[in-house]
């Protein structure tokens, strides 16, 4: 029997076993809807709405809420218990948290905070950290960018630590271009190119078990596990030191629409 629940904690661990000790595969983040089957051990099996990632995640994670109407667009937010800077803080809250406004948005007329339900109660958002979900932007690498220096963690999803795959998909999702979690299903989002000197800012150049994101026609931005963080260097400089570990390039694609428009780590 299964049924649908939402993610009330900051983030949660998605593991391969009903137990804590189990390898990470992935993480869900707060507000996120999940498919929950059986239980075990203090578990709950899950099933992810948004790209059917499927494992085993604490159950004291899943609760019930309303559903999402705004995501965080900032690298890192915060809940605060009232709609003031001085405000006793409740949680830090990733990019790419999904939220429910207790209020109309009304662009016209926006406060500084933005009540939301938080924990079977209410927090306050800064109204600058939120965008309507399904509103999306035009050029998704700037989403990607503003994570530079953001700690390089396997399995990870959120702002906090992430991993390669991770920072492209949560980027994508942040702009409404929903794409799956690992690498190997990457290999088929948008068009392929034929070589490096089509490359240009938005495109995604994949090694064996690795991914990342052209800045521009020379520099890569991605989470990697040499610089312990989402770095960007010139890809000239990374190839050569991803060859030595993973092999050559393996494919070259552009999302569709372009910029401005299962492995992974």
């Amino acid at each position: 029997m299964t049924a649908m629940q939402s993610v009330v904690t900051p983030q949660a661990p998605i593991r391969a076993a009903a137990d804590h000790a189990a390898s990470l595969d992935t993480e869900a983040l707060f507000g996120e809807t999940v498919i929950v089957g059986r239980s075990e051990n203090g578990f709950s099996h899950v099933v992810l709405a948004t790209d059917g990632y499927a494992g085993w995640m604490p159950s004291d994670c899943l609760g019930v809420m309303p559903d999402a109407t705004h995501q965080i667009i900032a690298p890192h937010s915060f809940v605060t218990a009232a709609a003031d800077v001085k405000s006793l803080g409740l949680s830090h809250l990733s990019l790419g948290v999904r939220l429910h406004l207790r209020q109309p948005d009304d662009a016209g007329h926006r406060a500084a905070y933005a009540e939301i339900d938080f924990n079977c109660t209410s927090g306050c958002v800064p109204h600058a950290h939120i965008m309507p979900l399904g509103a999306g932007c035009d050029d998704w690498v700037t989403v990607a960018e503003s994570l530079i220096g953001s700690p390089y963690r396997w399995g990870g999803r959120a702002s906090t630590g992430l991993d390669c795959s991770a920072l492209v998909q949560l980027a994508l999702a942040v702009a409404g271009k929903p794409v799956p979690r690992d690498s190997g299903p990457q290999h088929d989002i948008g068009t392929a190119l034929q070589g490096i000197d089509d490359l240009q800012r938005g495109d995604l150049v994949f090694w064996a078990g690795h991914v990342g994101i052209m800045q521009d026609g020379d520099r890569l931005l991605h989470a990697n596990a040499h610089h312990m963080a989402v770095a960007s260097e010139p890809l000239g400089v990374a190839s050569r030191r991803i060859a030595a570990i993973a092999g050559p390039i393996t494919a070259l694609r552009r999302p569709q629409p372009a910029c401005g428009s299962a492995e992974r780590r």
